[in-house]
């Protein structure tokens, strides 16, 4: 299913097998199939200059019918937002069951099939192994096998006709890209990013918590500043020239960036973006953004990026998916609602006690995407996730390829509040075990 090798253009942030320009003239023609009706630039609606851009969907599917997109050029941002659009458009088209069937007969007659419950998303109360649902077949990058997975944990949309299994259906790990190989990268990238972001707010954030406000008995200072410094600031002055341009556009706006690595013990680079500014009662007073790839200076690049993308789309309040503060909202879009204060001694706020120079932490660049492919498998197996499976999810006809990633075991309770699985249970109990040590 993925090609030996994969090279990449480097240069646009993202290591594509395309220049931007090529991949949204490819796709330009097709704007009305996957209904585009038009790329609006919202750059100029904050003054931090990076470029952000809409593609419009009115008649979407989705919960949206705006999708953005971000890059350190305007056809990087454009191009963004298309593939956006492009995936969530593949999300809701539905798959053709291979087969309806139980997971116990899957078993039992030696099917390769991932069991529903292995993947941290909560199950409907009524769900059970022995009830027969939809399966459509994946490939697994552990095994080289082609493994049956939940239409469910697949398709975006409901499909009518499909028993679920799942409370709610999610996007995590569904990508674009121009080849199969870059939307399979770009989804692995996503899934390592929500699962790092999760090990660190129930570390870094819930548990130190816990111990500030003595919930948990008597405390120590040290213990604190111990699980906050589980991950670090990084030194903005020992960035990459390209990330350090763009952190001098936060710097002329009069806005401090903080950098922090969330990098797991996966060891692939995962980096927040954080900034606060108090625009009014109706707009956030923090931003953020996230970015994870084997290479760190791309997941910096990605994490500035979509902060200044958040703040662009807050400004433009149209997207569907931003609430103001006192929405009621169901507890997997707690995200979406805007941010009434920011807790400036939290974690990721914080003055930092240390920083970290760019050179301390793990980097894997490499000029090839399936490179990069591998690289995630490896470190993925080696803590304990024995299946990657990807579907490929490409619409037909277009030029560019959709997949949706499933990897049983990653965390990601940091964006849909659903169900926390063995690595945050893990990484919380090594937490503990380490303020032992610091308590000694």
């Amino acid at each position: 299913m993925i090609r030996d090798q994969a090279p990449k253009l480097r240069g646009h942030g993202a290591h594509r097998e395309r220049r931007p320009q090529d991949t949204f003239d490819s796709v330009r023609p097709h704007f009305r199939r996957i209904g585009i009706t038009r790329i609006a630039d919202i750059t100029g609606l904050d003054r931090i200059g990076i470029p952000v851009h809409n593609a419009i969907v009115p008649r979407s599917n989705d919960v949206l019918s705006v999708y953005t997109g971000k890059g350190l050029t305007p056809i990087d941002s454009m191009t963004s937002a298309v593939m956006e659009a492009v995936e969530r458009y593949a999300g809701w088209l539905p798959l053709r069951p291979a087969t309806v069937a139980s997971y116990e007969d899957l078993v039992s007659t030696g099917t390769p099939a991932m069991r529903p419950a292995d993947l941290n998303i909560a199950l409907l109360p009524q769900y059970a192994d022995h009830l027969p649902i939809y399966w459509v077949p994946g490939h697994d990058l552990v095994s080289e096998e082609t493994v049956l997975v939940p239409t469910s944990a697949v398709c975006y949309g409901t499909d009518p006709g499909a028993p679920p299994c799942y409370r709610l259906g999610v996007t995590n790990g569904l990508a674009s890209g121009n080849t199969l190989e870059e939307a399979v990268c770009h989804a692995l990238c996503e899934l390592v990013e929500r699962d790092a972001l999760t090990l660190s707010e129930i570390v870094s954030g819930r548990l130190s918590q816990i111990l500030a406000e003595g919930l948990a008995g008597p405390r120590r200072p040290e213990q604190v500043a111990a699980l906050r410094q589980l991950h670090p600031h990084i030194d903005p002055g020992s960035t990459p020239p390209t990330v350090a341009r763009l952190l001098d556009r936060f710097h002329d706006a009069g806005l401090r960036m903080r950098l922090v690595s969330i990098t797991s013990d996966l060891g692939i680079p995962s980096v927040l973006a954080a900034s606060s500014e108090d625009n009014g009662p109706s707009t956030s007073k923090g931003y953020g953004g996230y970015g994870t790839h084997p290479d760190l200076e791309v997941a910096m690049l990605r994490a500035v990026t979509e902060c200044a993308q958040s703040r662009a789309v807050d400004i433009q309040a149209m997207r569907e998916d931003i609430n103001l503060p006192d929405a009621q909202v169901p507890k997997h879009r707690h995200h979406t609602k805007r941010a009434t204060t920011v807790d400036l001694n939290s974690w990721a706020w914080r003055p930092a006690e240390r920083q970290v120079s760019a050179a301390e932490l793990p980097s894997h660049p490499s000029d090839d995407v399936v490179s990069d492919i591998r690289m995630m498998v490896a470190r993925l197996r080696d803590r304990g996730m024995s299946r990657v499976i990807v579907v490929d999810m490409s619409p037909p006809d277009l030029p560019v390829r959709v997949a949706r990633v499933v990897v049983p075991g990653l965390e990601s309770w940091a964006v849909d509040r659903s169900k926390l699985g063995q690595r945050a249970a893990n990484a919380w109990n090594r937490a503990l075990r380490q303020l032992t040590s610091v308590s000694a």
